[in-house]
């Protein structure tokens, strides 16, 4: 079995955890088989295997696309296994289910990092997700401006988890022995790694919203110096706007 990711910066920052070497010349067939590229895509309910799409009994039947929008590239990938909402995929002349257990006995090629977008399964769910998406997106820009270095730190942190989940994936995928511990192992120096950095990053975002609110305050306090001033130019700015009805 070998674990492969879509995204060679993925690879490089996996690469020190990974004991991938052995496994990489022993599954991949020789010469120009190496060096194939193929490509899997889903976008508005059709699979696409290298831009031709899929017909419907080439697809299980317990198969949902609804919503369902992916990307991978394999590059030298035997038997490769995709995961769709939960489920692994084998990649044959179709797509067929498999399970993890499969996986193992017959030595597939797990690709992973797949950066799978799943519409929810109901309008308001699906609405919600979008809400929450578009709001942790604004946080982030706002961010982005206010501090550089924050902003950075908090993608660093994403990047940093979905590293550990990759990893995980792998482990599960590894039969019991010695190269598995080494994962967990690495997994769990990963999670103390992750953990620090989202300390850190938490602390940051509260001295941003503690000057947040200083500068509120500071601003409030204004304000009331300049009640009549403001109470005044209010009421001729309301005055001045009927005059000419």
């Amino acid at each position: 079995m070998i674990a492969l990711c879509r995204s060679d910066s993925l690879c490089r920052r996996l690469a020190s955890g990974l004991v991938l070497g052995g496994l990489l010349w022993g599954l991949l067939l020789p010469g120009a088989l190496a060096q194939q590229t193929h490509t899997l895509n889903i976008r508005d309910g059709t699979v696409y295997v290298d831009g031709r799409p899929l017909s419907e009994d080439q697809l299980p039947d317990s198969l949902s696309l609804q919503g369902v929008r992916a990307n991978y590239r394999f590059v030298g990938v035997q038997r490769p296994v995709v995961e769709l909402k939960g489920r692994l995929f084998v990649v044959e002349d179709g797509l067929r289910p498999t399970t993890e257990e499969e996986v193992r006995e017959q030595r597939a090629s797990v690709v992973l990092g797949n950066k799978t977008v799943q519409a929810s399964s109901s309008r308001d769910g699906a609405a919600a997700a979008g809400r929450s998406r578009a709001s942790h997106q604004q946080y982030l820009s706002a961010v982005q401006r206010s501090s550089r270095e924050l902003y950075e730190r908090l993608q660093r942190e994403r990047l940093m988890e979905q590293d550990a989940q990759t990893l995980a994936r792998t482990i599960r995928l590894l039969p019991e022995g010695g190269e598995r511990q080494a994962q967990i192992d690495t997994l769990r120096a990963m999670l103390e790694d992750i953990f620090a950095v989202k300390q850190e990053n938490r602390r940051r975002e509260i001295e941003r919203l503690q000057r947040q609110i200083r500068d509120l305050q500071e601003n409030l306090q204004r304000r009331e110096q300049m009640r009549e001033r403001m109470i005044d130019r209010h009421l001729r700015q309301l005055i001045d706007s009927t005059r000419g009805r």
